[in-house]
């Protein structure tokens, strides 16, 4: 009896512990979602310029880009629950401050908070799953917080649109509170951290921090703003090249400082499912971020859509997301990650290809049909992904792991977006950037508009491409009691 009542209890706080941190999957994306809808609106508003408008989501993705390795790396140390509770609380605020923004650049700085707090949200969500469920639930665990994930994304445009026809765009943020004030309330009461030995007095490599932050943020800032100027810029002809060298010290930083930096390299060198699922990870999210981005734009300010009305069709991306998570993570802990992964992959790159074709003239059919075909593609990459990575490292480097994989999906999506964007500058007029993505009306000239989409949909195919090469090469599953 004492066996089963403790068996009882433990089955029982898993489903808190799934509950709590589902519902955290599934409020950072809703915001992300309904964010990606109403910037046409939220442009229009605050007079942003085209730099500006790219910016709103870039500086969130770079905040968590940049942190969710810090945070992982110190969620080991000090404990999981109290990062999870503190990012979530962080959110909260921010969201809050998001909707009282007066300008742009208010606007840009709350949602580099938001990024703060989520950084510490994602750097240790997936670690505190994989702590708590044995290896043969994992997948299906981790599939669950996957379809939380997807869900979000897929009410995100949907509620985005009514609340900004309804109540103001100011109104998207603020439904983040409640959801926020539950899941800090559950995670505060209720979790629990493990029993496992960390490592003490371990000193943080703020050489690596610095030089990584520092790095991916003057990259994204040539990126983003050698649209708006010119490439011959002396901000840009500095910042690029700053950037890419802060990165390689960086790597060398991180090489020196062996277990002890803020990425151990030795994960990637001595491991290669970790390695190739981290890396298709990093080209997956690349490949895909701008997509929502440019679709809302390509819907409301060309081809005339209501908020609402593009909000319902950019759904399509994220319903076989949410569908398909939890049954690609529940087949890969049975035959492995290697398949599902890759043909994953492969779809996204046709999908994104696809997407491409699209002219000033073509069906909503054609639309609906690229997103949903990149939703399957997507369902199937990241719940077998994430799972074969947190399988391939011992416990007391979950969290480590958990924050590698994190910033592998948030550096794509904010290097995507800025790449994508760069390349759809390099046809489109200054004037018809301001236009579409500022507070102008519908620009005369949106074929050159349809050019830049075009060819940033191509190279994202590429690069999805690249990745489902990278995900075919993977190791085995290695099977862990």
């Amino acid at each position: 009896m004492v066996v089963s009542a403790g068996s009882a209890h433990e089955a029982s706080y898993r489903r808190l512990v799934l509950f709590v941190t589902t519902l955290g999957a599934f409020m950072t994306p809703l915001d992300g979602s309904i964010v990606s809808v109403a910037l046409p609106t939220i442009a229009a508003a605050l007079q942003m310029g085209y730099a500006q408008v790219v910016w709103v989501p870039i500086a969130y993705l770079l905040c968590l880009g940049t942190l969710l390795l810090t945070f992982g790396r110190l969620s080991d140390v000090r404990g999981r629950k109290l990062f999870f509770a503190t990012g979530f609380s962080i959110f909260t605020v921010a969201s809050a401050l998001c909707g009282l923004a007066q300008s742009g650049e208010q606007l840009i700085v709350f949602r580099g908070a938001q990024g703060v707090g989520a950084a510490m949200v994602g750097a240790t969500s997936a670690a505190i799953v994989t702590d708590t469920f044995p290896p043969k639930e994992r997948g299906k665990a981790l599939g669950v917080n996957t379809m939380a994930v997807y869900t979000g994304l897929s009410v995100g445009p949907t509620l985005g649109g009514l609340l900004v026809q309804a109540l103001g765009w100011r109104s998207i943020f603020y439904v983040n509170i409640p959801i926020g004030i539950a899941v800090v309330s559950l995670a505060a009461m209720r979790l629990r951290d493990p029993a496992v030995d960390r490592p003490q007095n371990r000193g943080f490599d703020l050489p690596g921090a610095a030089s990584f932050s520092g790095g991916l943020s003057l990259v994204l800032l040539a990126l983003t703003l050698g649209g708006g100027i010119r490439w011959t810029d002396p901000l840009i002809l500095a910042a690029l090249p700053g950037g890419l060298a802060l990165l390689a010290l960086f790597l060398l930083v991180e090489r020196r400082e062996g277990k002890e930096a803020l990425l151990d390299l030795g994960l990637f060198r001595g491991n290669r499912l970790f390695a190739a699922a981290n890396l298709a990870a990093l080209l997956n999210y690349t490949s895909i971020s701008g997509v929502t981005f440019f679709i809302s734009f390509y819907l409301q300010r060309v081809m005339g859509y209501t908020p609402a009305q593009a909000g319902l069709m950019l759904i399509s991306m994220p319903v076989p997301m949410a569908l398909l998570a939890p049954v690609s993570g529940w087949l890969s802990d049975r035959f492995g990650s290697r398949a599902f992964a890759s043909v994953g992959m492969a779809l996204i790159s046709a999908a994104l290809f696809l997407l491409s074709q699209l002219g000033l003239d073509s069906p909503l059919l054609h639309v609906v049909a690229g997103l949903f075909t990149l939703g399957v593609g997507m369902g199937l990459f990241s719940s077998p992904n994430t799972s074969s990575v947190m399988g391939s490292v011992e416990k007391p480097r979950l969290g480590v792991a958990s924050g590698t994989l994190a910033t592998m999906r948030f550096m794509g999506q904010s290097l995507g977006l800025a790449i994508m964007g760069a390349v759809a500058a390099t046809v489109v007029p200054p004037e018809v950037l301001a236009a579409i993505f500022g507070g102008g009306g519908k620009p005369v000239a949106a074929e050159a508009f349809i050019q830049g989409l075009s060819r940033a949909f191509l190279v994202g195919a590429a690069i999805s491409l690249a990745g489902t090469l990278t995900s075919m090469v993977r190791g085995r599953e290695r099977k862990q009691a």
